[in-house]
């Protein structure tokens, strides 16, 4: 039973909206809902975007503004397939993050032609057709979105999360091109296509299975990634290693010596499972380290270390103790119990060994 109803609520409630139809199936066998809607009206299109993700929308000739959008849904998952005829940007405002979070989905977005680029802060990523995005929008982003044909995919968070580790996911464009990417297309698609012949529990479990593999997919483009990541680390640590007490080890100015934006910074520090105040933190507490294991005449007491180290004093006891398992004090009496024991060695008996027949 095919039946034309006037658009969901859910979108928006106007008397007199564009073109729009609702097709559901047999309902005794819960076919999956999805809406038809050609809009030509921007404003329209915003209130109609903004039903899905809400965002600030600018348009580049709003009277020229066409589109058309098949939205396909149940209580788990959406999909979306848009054709624009037109130049957008969408702003995802900290006001929409604090009224809508959206903290509980991820969008998978998937341009089939044109390509679009988001902003997060300082960072631009563009992902072209045949790529595909795993996106949060429970933070600030900008979108640029010229004329196009894309997908977009509404998955559960707990979804995602528990096949990709959650600091990864988002912000990594992944390839679609070749292989189980091109099954994972083609998947996509047939979906979309047999919109009107899918139950809801049909629906549910091709979704499902999409999410499955785009995870798949995720977690193997970043084994080969491993490496740099290690490596990118470890200049990290390096870098305030040999700038302790010498240089500025704020994050920003670090970015900035490392030719890095703030944000990519904190994402490759993610990534590899830690944040850049525990790099900062263990990499200076083991200067300090190294600094108390001088017990000579001109070594510097405990605060001096501790200043020097960036500690307040009252505070580098306690962070010692809970990285080294004793207090600075224990350490550097520990250090000069061990050397007094050492055995000091005779001069030129070297030579004489040497020079022993």
């Amino acid at each position: 039973m095919d039946s034309t109803l006037e658009l969901p609520t859910r979108v928006v409630d106007r008397a007199e909206p564009a073109f729009r139809t609702w097709n559901v199936a047999d309902e005794a066998v819960l076919a999956v809902k999805y809406y038809d809607f050609t809009v030509d009206d921007s404003k329209l299109w915003t209130e109609v975007s903004n039903s899905f993700v809400p965002m600030e929308q600018k348009y580049r000739e709003p009277e020229r503004w066409h589109a058309t959008l098949v939205a396909q849904e149940t209580a788990a998952y959406n999909m979306l397939h848009w054709n624009q005829r037109g130049e957008r940007i969408s702003y995802r405002t900290p006001s929409n993050v604090r009224k809508v979070p959206l903290d509980e989905i991820y969008w998978i977005v998937l341009p089939e032609r044109g390509p679009f680029s988001l902003r997060y802060g300082d960072d631009t990523i563009r992902v072209m057709p045949g790529g595909f995005m795993m996106m949060r929008f429970d933070e600030v982003v900008q979108i640029h979105m010229p004329s196009s044909v894309s997908y977009a995919f509404q998955v559960p968070r707990v979804e995602i999360d528990h096949r990709v580790e959650p600091c990864v996911a988002p912000a990594r464009v992944h390839d679609l091109n070749s292989g189980l990417g091109r099954v994972v297309w083609d998947m996509i698609r047939r979906v979309h296509a047999e919109r009107s012949n899918l139950s809801d529990r049909e629906f549910n479990a091709v979704c499902e299975r999409i999410s499955e593999l785009l995870c798949m997919l995720a977690v193997g483009d970043m084994h080969p990634q491993q490496a740099h990541l290690s490596e990118t680390v470890e200049a990290i640590r390096r870098y305030v290693r040999e700038n302790v007490g010498v240089g500025d080890l704020r994050l920003p100015a670090v970015a900035r010596a490392l030719g890095w934006s703030p944000r990519k910074l904190r994402s490759v520090l993610r990534q590899s499972g830690t944040t850049y105040r525990d790099v900062r933190q263990d990499e200076t507490l083991r200067a300090a380290r190294d600094l108390l294991a001088n017990p000579g005449r001109d070594a510097m007491s405990i605060r001096q270390v501790a200043v020097s180290s960036g500690f307040a004093p009252t505070w580098f006891a306690s962070a010692f103790k809970a990285r080294y398992g004793e207090t600075p004090g224990e350490f550097r009496r520990r250090r000069l119990a061990e050397l007094a024991d050492q055995p000091v060695p005779r001069i030129g008996a070297r030579q004489e060994f040497e020079h022993r027949p």
